[in-house]
């Protein structure tokens, strides 16, 4: 484990710190936007821009890497993410931050397309599990404790974001020192979207409506404690409360998605993210440790519904193309998180600061019955693939997923299409 951790040390200091300066980038954001009084509506759509920057980057950032290489590249995105801080805090207007955070969001995709890929090339066989596994918890603890970054100073001044524009700039330390060799240029994947379509409606739906879910949450939790009338303290326990849920409540879901039929288990978690997001709309005035917890439950039921829906789409497709599958099934959770935080700032300029949970709860519920409507062979469980915790970053992180093992797996699509070439040809008149 040493050794292991040796060789990839770098990478995941890089990581930590480029996490950090994002959860507290978009949590400054909301916060700062609310206290200038910019409005729900404008809100959600400048935090959207970041969504679709993120999605445009996970598809295009791939072609700077390959031209100039991972480590000039991670420089590159560094420098615009760092830049485009700066500008935040110099020019307080809603169009300029729409931009600013689309080049943000382009940038970060470039980032995580760098260090997934490095890491991706560290690891081996026998140790990818381990190393992804260490990613996301590295990944999820930056950001929850980035969180806690906006107490430090007062949002309405520039200091947060020259701490958020200097922790994108420390991130290129670790990585610039870094005496690894290069990994050999990132290979593109075609983004396999008919097949994810075709081959798991319910799945695809599931990832849009995630992003629907996860997006609006992000950019305007903070809105809603504030408008809720509590502290401006309060807004990073409840969004640390919603990353940490998000993080615990993973394991034992996926468990139960390792035994239950997940199309069901599906309609459950949405069905029962409906009913927490009408309890927080009903009880949004309540003390904070109450809307905490309620965080906590919302972050784990919403964080856990991707990687489930990924898991499902895993099961009805062939194993050699889960990565080209992912890029479409990151396309379509980008698409849902570019279009949440609009249409939910929308909804909170109609019914006030509840309205979040609102539209949350009617996406989910809307989820959750199509996934029990929707018809389609269930996939027998012995033939189920292990669920596996998925950040939403870029599709090279599916190639450190353990389940990706394109080579000699035989999977149980192959075995039906087997087994009915065999019966058609008994059938036939000898």
């Amino acid at each position: 484990m040493r050794q292991l951790l040796s060789t990839i040390t770098a990478l995941l200091g890089s990581t930590l710190i480029l996490m950090l300066g994002n959860g507290l980038f978009g949590t400054l954001l909301s916060v700062r936007m609310t206290l200038e009084a910019f409005g729900t509506t404008t809100t959600g759509v400048v935090m959207s821009c970041y969504f679709g920057g993120l999605a445009v980057g996970a598809l295009q950032a791939g072609r700077v890497i390959k031209r100039v290489g991972h480590i000039r590249a991670f420089a590159v995105f560094a420098a615009v993410m760092t830049s485009a801080v700066a500008l935040h805090g110099l020019y307080v207007d809603a169009i300029a931050w729409g931009v600013l955070r689309a080049l943000a969001g382009f940038s970060a995709a470039g980032l995580y397309m760098v260090i997934e890929s490095w890491l991706n090339e560290r690891s081996t066989a026998t140790t990818r599990g381990r190393v992804f596994s260490i990613y996301q918890v590295v990944t999820y603890l930056g950001l929850g404790s980035g969180q806690f970054l906006l107490e430090i100073r007062p949002p309405d001044t520039l200091d947060l974001f020259l701490i958020t524009g200097l922790l994108f700039a420390l991130c290129l330390i670790p990585v610039s020192m870094t005496r690894a060799i290069h990994p050999a240029p990132i290979e593109r994947h075609r983004m396999a979207l008919r097949a994810v379509l075709s081959g798991s409606p319910t799945g695809a739906a599931a990832c849009v409506a995630a992003g629907l879910i996860n997006g609006a949450a992000f950019a305007l939790a903070p809105v809603f404690i504030i408008e809720s009338g509590l502290a401006l303290t309060a807004v990073s326990a409840f969004m640390g409360a919603m990353i940490v849920g998000g993080i615990f409540l993973q394991y034992p879901i996926g468990h139960l998605s390792d035994i239950f039929d997940r199309r069901l288990l599906l309609a459950a978690v949405n069905l029962s993210l409906a009913v927490v997001g009408l309890v927080v709309m009903y009880f949004h005035a309540s003390p904070l440790p109450v809307l905490a917890g309620l965080a906590a439950a919302f972050g784990g039921l919403s964080f856990t519904a991707y990687p489930l829906a990924v898991s499902h789409i895993n099961d009805r497709i062939h194993s050699a193309d889960f990565v080209s599958a992912s890029a479409a099934m990151l396309f379509l959770w980008g698409m849902g998180a570019f279009a949440g935080p609009t249409i939910a700032g929308w909804s909170m300029r109609q019914v006030g600061p509840e309205g979040l949970f609102v539209f949350a709860a009617a996406v989910a519920a809307l989820a959750g019955i199509w996934a029990l409507i929707a018809r389609g062979e269930a996939v027998p469980l012995d033939k189920q693939g292990a669920f596996v915790s998925m950040a939403r970053t870029t599709s090279i992180i599916t190639e450190m997923d353990p389940r990706y093992e394109a080579e000699g797996q035989l999977d149980w699509i192959d075995e039906m299409q087997r087994q009915e070439a065999e019966h058609a040809a008994q059938a036939k008149p000898g």
